[in-house]
């Protein structure tokens, strides 16, 4: 694919100068997506027709002398934002007939800057997961080797070259631990800077829509397009503080990355040795280095399972097959919604929204609850002192490689692959993922994380050590035994 050997904003100006067409591109796009999908169980639903109607208006509107930052460039959308006209499955099988009357802001921004949306990508059990090993379509394989899950199947489209951009959702670190396993960079931005309206979020405090590229300047583009006020979403008024004009060149030599000293026998010594050799390439690029330490971070994984437990409690208890869901044949009302929430959620959905409901009973909330939202505001408090010490922090993205296909672990275990990513969705602080090396032939990331709307500042820092970090395989890797 001619589209895997360029960025995202490169196609879009070969369009608009009349170097090659949406059409051509998407053409050569669909044929891929089609051709891998049947190995990679990257998408749910490949949208061939709608995607070439969409190439069509945008030759017309580069015809007609527009301008379109992200003219004809394939886009990927996870299964939980809603798409006008297009199945949303909501990674349940009871809603894998829904179609969306209606777009989420993020989608509709992308396609009016020109995006060309090429299909909906695979998740995790109502969203709550982040290896699609959940799924009731099956496990997204890696491109890398087949023999291991994606995390994000976004991320696996985009690292295979069928898109370039992907529109994603991260709630514990799904974008960030997929874009870690595949090899490619994914932002998960300030709470509040992405409108997250038409975003099916199990928890409202942490479920965010992001974007996964090839490269931190075609995410740099995306950002730019997606950022803004939306009267449909409240927490987007933080955009109104953002600066009119942004700066267009950093100098390292005014920037601190803080790198974390660790956390004993909890952090492995392949992730330390990627630290290291991270920190080296920004020593190199004069970047000033400053260890950090953080005491209350082992603390943080729990306090944001039970939050996000209560909130998933919360937000299914409308899936009841009266207001939404499938409604399924019952002899009475209790009988109706056990029923139709045994139709529309799977056992991790069933297990979070149980859990979420005994944590929020009257004996639980106080010891539980209450003590997690302390360690909430006691952490952002000391994250906020962090960055009084350095500008960004560098932290490892996952504990362990990608999960195995076919090796089922315990959910308990399954949680602590989120040990390093929860807890910035906890803060409430922007962090990229970024490519930092291989280990056992398998890509590894590191996690750039930035004060609340150091979103840009966390991008310009990543380009400036990212040649010969983004290394996504050309042709899909079958797995060791094939």
């Amino acid at each position: 694919m001619e589209a895997k050997r360029k960025s995202a904003h490169q196609l879009a100006r070969e369009i608009g100068n009349g170097q090659n067409t949406a059409r051509r591109l998407t053409e050569e796009g669909l044929k891929r997506c089609k051709n891998l999908n049947a190995s990679l169980n990257t998408f749910t639903f490949i949208a061939e027709n709608e995607a070439l109607e969409q190439a069509k208006r945008v030759d017309k509107m580069i015809a007609a002398g527009e301008e379109l930052p992200l003219a004809g460039v394939p886009l990927a959308v996870k299964d939980d934002f809603c798409c006008s006209g297009l199945p949303a499955s909501l990674g349940s099988a009871a809603f894998k007939n829904f179609v969306s009357p209606y777009s989420a802001a993020a989608v509709e921004a992308l396609l009016e800057a020109g995006c060309v949306l090429i299909g909906k990508t695979n998740l995790d059990d109502m969203g709550m997961g982040s290896s699609t090993l959940s799924s009731p379509f099956g496990p997204s394989l890696n491109p890398w080797s087949t023999e291991y899950a994606a995390g994000s199947a976004g991320a696996a489209a985009v690292s295979s070259g069928q898109c370039l951009l992907s529109l994603e959702s991260d709630t514990g670190g799904a974008l960030r631990l997929g874009a870690s396993h595949c090899g490619i960079f994914g932002l998960r931005p300030t709470p509040g800077r992405i409108s997250r309206y038409g975003l099916s979020a199990f928890s409202s405090s942490f479920s965010q829509a992001g974007i996964a590229a090839a490269n931190p300047e075609d995410i740099g583009v995306a950002l730019e397009v997606l950022s803004g006020f939306d009267e449909r979403d409240v927490s987007t008024v933080l955009c109104r503080e953002l600066p009119q004009e942004k700066e267009k060149d950093i100098d390292p030599g005014t920037i601190t990355i803080g790198v974390w000293d660790g956390d004993g026998d909890r952090q492995s010594s392949a992730n330390r040795d990627l630290i290291s050799q991270t920190g080296e390439k920004f020593r190199q690029g004069d970047f000033k280095i400053s260890e950090i330490s953080l005491e209350l971070f082992q603390e943080t994984l729990r306090a944001y399972y039970i939050v996000a437990f209560a909130e998933a409690s919360s937000n299914l208890s409308r899936y009841d097959g009266i207001r939404f869901g499938e409604a399924a044949a019952a002899r009475n009302l209790d009988e109706l919604y056990e029923q139709s929430r045994r139709c529309t959620f799977g056992k991790e959905a069933r297990r979070r929204s149980i859990f979420g409901t005994v944590l929020l009973g009257k004996d639980r909330f106080e010891p539980y609850y209450r003590q997690a939202l302390k360690i909430r505001r006691l952490f952002q408090e000391e994250m906020a002192r962090v960055f009084k010490q350095c500008d960004l922090l560098l932290l490892p993205v996952v504990k362990n490689l990608a999960p195995l296909i076919g090796r089922e672990a315990g959910f308990i275990d399954q949680y602590e692959e989120d040990y390093y990513t929860a807890p910035i969705s906890l803060a409430g602080l922007p962090a990229l993922s970024l490519p930092a090396g291989t280990i056992e032939n398998m890509p590894v990331g590191l996690q750039l994380v930035g004060p609340p709307l150091a979103d840009d500042l966390i991008l310009k820092v990543a380009a400036g050590i990212a040649e010969g970090l983004s290394i996504p395989p050309i042709a899909v890797r079958p797995g060791r035994d094939s």
